[in-house]
């Protein structure tokens, strides 16, 4: 039951940037109101978000429930109901906001994190221990959590790289082998140019890791490993605001595993900071 109510927290704000506006009405009640939902008969949900009760039914299905009152079980049982309501006042505070923001990211954190699978994760950190290249990509907003998780990994051994140009990045994968690795970040898991970069590696047999907030997308179907980064953006509403938060505690996560796999790790990090330490004052 438990995985059942995360999978259904996750799949309500992964998705927040593709609901129809019939769907983003009974959304925003569910983020805003989430105790009326749960009291309320799907007639009266219907009216106060002005929607049929057909387009009730419809959402549900989407999202995979069997109807409208497994949604209310599992919205009375998630996170989503220890959200304040959010009224268009509470931007006029910004103690209110800076509260609210600190209950996001901390609850995307705590998500992210208790989302991992442990047998999934050991299988990725094998993964990467043994890949002779790792090639990380991804776009956008998304880019600087790729240049941080090159860093990282070089940092303990682990030839990592990446390119801000789509034509190098493809000109790279096609020169892996099946000792390689390619770790795509992509918040919505349908990015074009990193589905073809994917499509590319697997038929030249590489292993590919994805980090997606959505584990139907498809990036996550095609890759072997898919990480769900748990996205809580509800600061402004309802409305979708980009989070690179949850994708770089993944990094982060995956980065400390390998040095508890292999302390000696360590070294290689101290030395590396000694080399660069003359750029610091």
């Amino acid at each position: 039951m438990e995985s059942d109510i995360k999978e259904f927290v996750n799949r309500i704000y992964s998705n927040l940037g593709h609901f129809s506006k019939s769907e983003k009405k009974i959304v925003d009640l569910m983020i805003n109101d989430p105790q009326f939902v749960i009291n309320a008969t799907i007639s009266q949900l219907a009216h106060r978000a002005n929607v049929s009760e057909a387009s009730i039914s419809r959402f549900c299905k989407r999202i995979d429930l069997n109807g409208f009152h497994h949604l209310k079980v599992l919205l009375a049982q998630s996170s989503l109901t220890s959200v304040e309501s959010q009224d268009g006042d509470s931007l006029d505070s910004q103690d209110k906001t800076l509260d609210r923001l600190m209950n996001d990211k901390g609850n995307e954190i705590r998500a992210t994190l208790e989302g991992f699978d442990k047998t999934m994760m050991k299988s990725i950190i094998q993964l990467i221990k043994d890949a002779r290249l790792i090639q990380i990509m991804a776009e956008g907003n998304t880019f600087p959590v790729a240049l941080d998780a090159c860093f990282k990994f070089n940092q303990i051994g682990r030839l990592a790289f990446t390119a801000s140009s789509w034509e190098v990045a493809m000109g790279q994968t096609l020169n892996l082998t099946d000792s390689d690795v390619v770790i795509v970040i992509s918040n919505s898991g349908e990015s074009r140019q990193l589905i073809q970069l994917v499509e590319i590696a697997k038929k030249n047999h590489v292993k590919v890791m994805a980090l997606t907030n959505n584990n139907s997308s498809p990036l996550a179907a095609l890759s072997d490993y898919n990480v769900v980064t748990a996205s809580r953006g509800t600061i402004f509403m309802s409305e979708y605001f980009f989070s690179r938060v949850s994708a770089v505690t993944a990094i982060e996560a995956i980065f400390m595993l390998l040095i508890a796999d292999n302390p000696r790790l360590k070294d290689k990090i101290q030395r590396h900071e000694l080399l660069i330490a003359s750029k610091k004052i």
